[in-house]
């Protein structure tokens, strides 16, 4: 069996067809937004912006005071979220409440995170996520000071041990006893100071 190319003609063709593969439709309207520490609160909501709210949710009914109504999107998981959507506030914006703090808590999303909400061919409203980069917790220089000392304290104790010197150990009562017993692996004789 030899491939051969396909030429332009029978390419379409192909692309047509069933057994061909089949094209990604992009989604036809979308939006994203990166949270703010306000859209990320308990308090609020989640503010949407203007043109993406005209584009993207159904239009409000402006002879209800506020205009409001309930909006119902899907997740990945297939797990339907309701949102409360409004147009209130001075200066007036559009903004999804009710429902927006139990999805912010659950997602457990903070500030900087995005959220992305799209309008498929059926009409569907579809919502998903993206994180931000998360780095973990800066430690204190304190903290890292006292960790290398106690690396260099292990370095001496394990040489003065493999030389069969004698050396002591004191113990200090905050410390967990763990930290002695592993010392004492050391070849150390005593504890002293408890």
């Amino acid at each position: 069996m030899a491939l051969q190319p396909v030429n332009k003609c029978d390419k379409e063709a192909l692309l047509a067809s069933e057994m061909g593969l089949k094209q990604n439709k992009q989604p036809t309207e979308f939006f994203s937004k990166t949270l703010t520490a306000s859209d990320t609160s308990t308090h609020g909501g989640f503010s949407v912006p203007h043109r993406a709210a005209e584009k993207i949710f159904p239009p409000l009914d402006f002879t209800m005071q506020p205009p409001a109504q309930e909006l119902v999107a899907k997740d990945l998981h297939n797990v339907s979220w309701t949102f409360r959507y409004v147009y209130r506030g001075q200066p007036k914006r559009h903004l999804l409440t009710t429902g927006w703090s139990a999805f912010i808590s659950t997602k457990r999303l903070i500030a900087g995170d995005s959220v992305l909400f799209i309008r498929d061919e059926k009409s569907q409203l579809l919502l998903g996520i993206t994180r931000a980069n998360r780095q973990p917790p800066a430690l204190s220089s304190s903290v890292l000071s006292s960790d290398r000392m106690h690396i260099g304290i292990l370095a001496a104790a394990a040489d003065a041990a493999a030389k069969n010197s004698r050396f002591s150990i004191f113990y200090i009562p905050r410390l967990d006893e763990g930290r002695g017993c592993f010392l004492r692996s050391f070849g150390c004789d005593r504890l002293e100071g408890s």
